[in-house]
């Protein structure tokens, strides 16, 4: 087994053996099996949460086994070819949209962060762009906002949104 795998796979079986009956409960990490999984039908609030962790051990478990039999790529190999002008410019990207997102609003940020996306990092034909930035804010925006009732700051287009 790689590196890169035995680390993935560790940190997956270590968060789903919290869900483990003999791991002791914890009020601020409670155990699906003590919320009270309920039935098929009928859900308790513990039900997703106890067969997602049985779930992740599966998984990573199968991921052992294949890693054991069949090695892995190397740490290098994952990396090989990374951009990382691109990368530092979408995580400057995502952490101006966090500073800005209260101020301006959703929207507008919204809006901005997915034009200079498709337009610069990973370039699409400016219609296609401002089609699918249109779209997929105003989409987001009526599913919270309107068919969800959260609400998202409205920013400088406070007085137009309603």
């Amino acid at each position: 087994m790689r590196i890169p795998a035995t680390v993935v796979v560790l940190s997956i079986v270590a968060l789903s053996a919290c869900h483990h009956p003999s791991t002791p409960p914890s009020p601020s990490a409670p155990r699906g099996r003590d919320m009270g999984l309920g039935g098929l039908h009928e859900p308790g609030s513990g039900f997703a949460f106890y067969w997602v962790g049985i779930l992740m051990c599966v998984l990573a478990t199968s991921v052992i086994g294949q890693s054991v039999v069949s090695g892995g790529p190397t740490l290098a190999s994952l990396w090989a070819g990374t951009r990382w002008a691109k990368v530092l410019g979408v995580v400057a990207l995502l952490l101006a949209y966090g500073v800005a997102f209260e101020p301006i609003g959703f929207v507008v940020c919204t809006l901005a962060l997915l034009l200079v996306l498709m337009w610069f990092v990973d370039p699409v034909r400016w219609w296609v762009a401002l089609l699918i930035a249109v779209a997929a804010t105003g989409g987001v925006w009526l599913a919270l906002s309107k068919w969800l009732k959260i609400q998202l700051p409205a920013g400088v287009l406070a007085g137009y949104l309603g």
